[in-house]
């Protein structure tokens, strides 16, 4: 079996990023809402991706250890196709006052390099990458890629993952022009959690894949990343959606670790994410949004480029704020329980 990472559009790379830019992806979710409180200090985010530009100036201090499997290089994790790089920035792309921010700044990544320059892999490659994140205890996979293949063994795969308490998020795809009906794998087996895409105005793209499993909405068109050679780029697809929902789980796994002294479980973290869903689409679970557009709140200036948490938070008219809202997501949670 062969597989690849979703197709994804590239519109646009920057040599350098002098000034600090938070995407308007990152800003939708609400994440700078939270920074105050957590950033996803002590939250190990995993990516089975492309590798990652290890050297970039907003990736290099969030690694926490990584690996390669897609050839016989294990600690060769260069990434020559640009797609790794760009997840990982999204996912916690450091608050340093030059480039970009992602959604958890702080927290650290562990990078299974199982994708080669042209996106392709193995299914060997991809067990390998999440076995290894089960040795490394993991809080939360990103798995930016799809495909039409499921298997016995690839869903056993993915239960074990999720039996050890490792939550999954998933791109659903790019095959949207092609039906309503077209979320891929590993998207499509029910331990994970599949992202569809939307646009700045919260509607589906048209690339995005639809289907009965869509769990969970987040910006996937037009967003501004990290890139190989300290360079920035400008993507669209599900895979960039998806790194948006990641970073939102590792701030969930923070604020929890942080109020209750422990981190979620997978079954929790669902709960949590589509309790902080705002509605879209047709009533209970959509095939475009599922339960909706994940948002730990919403500012009414979406350009506004932040330099401090906390005063980005106090010069914004803000709704729904994120403190309150997780205590009583939590609280409803546990009574749902």
């Amino acid at each position: 079996m062969v597989f690849k990472i979703s197709d994804c559009k590239i519109l646009k790379t920057v040599i350098k990023q002098n000034s600090e830019i938070i995407d308007y992806g990152v800003r939708m979710v609400g994440a700078p809402l939270e920074w105050c409180e957590t950033m996803g200090e002590g939250i190990k985010v995993g990516i089975v991706d492309t590798g990652i530009d290890a050297n970039h100036i907003d990736l290099k201090n969030r690694i926490g250890d990584y690996v390669n499997f897609s050839s016989g290089k294990s600690d060769d994790i260069t990434d020559e196709n640009g797609h790794g790089t760009h997840v990982a920035g999204i996912v916690c792309a450091e608050k340093n006052g030059v480039g970009v921010v992602g959604v958890a700044p702080k927290a650290d990544l562990y990078i299974a390099k199982a994708f080669d320059k042209d996106g392709k892999t193995t299914y060997h490659a991809i067990e390998k990458s999440l076995n290894w994140m089960i040795s490394k205890r993991v809080d939360v996979i990103n798995m930016s890629f799809s495909s039409d293949i499921s298997t016995r063994e690839y869903k056993n795969l993915i239960s074990k993952i999720h039996a050890n308490g490792i939550s999954m998020i998933c791109a659903a795809g790019n095959e949207g022009l092609a039906g309503d009906n077209t979320i891929g794998y590993p998207a499509n087996f029910r331990e994970t959690i599949a992202v569809t895409a939307v646009d700045i105005h919260r509607k589906i793209t048209d690339f995005s894949s639809m289907g009965g499993q869509a769990e969970i909405a987040a910006a996937g068109k037009n967003i501004y990343s990290t890139y190989p050679n300290n360079g920035y780029a400008t993507l669209s697809g599900t895979s960039m959606a998806t790194p948006i929902i990641t970073g939102a789980a590792a701030i969930l796994h923070g604020k929890c670790l942080l109020r209750y002294g422990r981190k979620l479980t997978p079954t929790e973290l669902r709960l949590l994410l589509n309790i902080y869903t705002d509605k879209l689409g047709e009533k209970g679970r959509d095939k475009r949004y599922g339960y909706g557009l994940f948002s730990f709140g919403r500012f009414e200036n979406t350009d506004y480029v932040y330099s401090d948490p906390a005063s980005a938070v106090s010069s914004l008219n803000v709704s729904a704020g994120g403190g309150d809202r997780f205590k009583c997501a939590y609280d409803l949670m546990m009574k749902m329980q």
